[in-house]
């Protein structure tokens, strides 16, 4: 990627070192709270807005190292903002953002129920119908219901959470992948997953995402999860040479955390091993990966021909800040 270091041996890997360790420590520190309060209902009031800190200070400390070490025309590219061009292939990745998640979360599904690890009804829809009648809400369609769901994934996905997502996108797709990347594809989605998910620890061992596992176990299923879906934001962070397609596809994921409770038979099921998260989503997101590995889909695309009169400082590769610009004027001519 343009922001990337020319070679292994440039790869920063002390400012990777400040960025784990002030990422973690900070994000410790931030779910301190929650780990003093006895009390259920302070717990529930203190859990999304201490959630919801965290998902910022990955984007944060990235931003913080790139602002001592970077000039400051080169600050926003080095962070995964650049310009998207062209516009309509950008789109189309921003497309495939959201429908990747929404689709390897449904697929699970009858993947699941399949396997016997999910008691689905696709035809009735019986678990969503129970959930709204304990609501107290009756006497609607359930196509009604169904497609109201939807239309919340898609609100979820596009607006409500992409700015918390983007603030952990920023961090790990936006900076530290593109430090990584001369490593080598496959190294950097492991190295990057394996980062990511410990980051998640501290929400883990309080029975986030895997309820019904111990702390130990649901941190492990935690890695092997931002591992493999993290193959998929690389490969949209890769492919558009921005931060803003894996923010997205992060927030879908997101999103769509609650659509196996629309298709249970009873409105329960165990999240490790149905929808994105869970084991059946394991195995198809790894299938998607794998292909987009062996068919060499991890490139950037070529560069498109840009007026250096006109061009955002974004626009050209910025691992060598005192080299002048492909195309831009030479700064020693008068």
């Amino acid at each position: 990627m343009p922001t990337s270091p020319p070679n292994r041996r440039s790869i920063p890997w002390r400012h990777i070192a400040w960025f784990i360790v002030l990422t973690f420590g900070l994000t410790w520190l931030v779910a301190l709270p929650l780990y003093l309060v006895d009390e259920p209902v302070t717990m529930q009031l203190l859990y999304l807005p201490v959630s919801l800190v965290m998902m910022g200070i990955p984007g944060f400390i990235a931003w913080l190292i790139v602002r001592k070490n970077r000039p400051k025309g080169q600050r926003a590219a080095a962070l995964g903002f650049t310009r998207p061009r062209p516009v309509p292939r950008f789109i189309g990745y921003l497309a495939l953002a959201f429908i990747i998640p929404v689709g390897i979360g449904l697929l699970s599904l009858p993947l699941a129920a399949g396997l016997g690890l999910y008691e689905a009804d696709f035809a009735n829809l019986s678990g969503l119908q129970d959930t709204f009648a304990d609501a107290g809400v009756t006497g609607i369609p359930i196509e009604v219901l169904l497609i109201g769901q939807f239309i919340n994934v898609v609100l979820a996905s596009w607006f409500i959470n992409l700015l918390p997502a983007l603030g952990e996108e920023i961090g790990w797709r936006g900076w530290l992948t593109p430090q990584l990347l001369p490593l080598g594809v496959l190294p950097t989605i492991i190295i990057t997953g394996l980062i990511w998910g410990l980051w998640h620890t501290p929400l883990m061992l309080l029975g986030h995402n895997y309820p019904h596992l111990p702390g130990w176990l649901a941190v492990v299923f935690m890695v092997i999860f931002c591992t493999l879906i993290g193959g998929v934001l690389t490969w949209l962070t890769i492919r558009t040479n921005s931060v803003w397609p894996a923010a997205l596809g992060h927030s879908t994921i997101n999103a769509t955390a609650g659509l196996p409770l629309l298709f249970s038979a009873d409105g329960t099921y165990d999240p490790a091993h149905v929808g994105i998260a869970g084991t059946t989503g394991w195995i198809i997101t790894a299938v998607l990966v794998a292909v987009l590995l062996l068919t060499k889909s991890f490139r950037t695309a070529p560069p498109a021909e840009v007026d250096a009169g006109k061009a955002w400082p974004g626009d050209f590769p910025t691992h060598a800040p005192d080299a002048p610009h492909p195309g831009a004027p030479d700064s020693k001519k008068p």
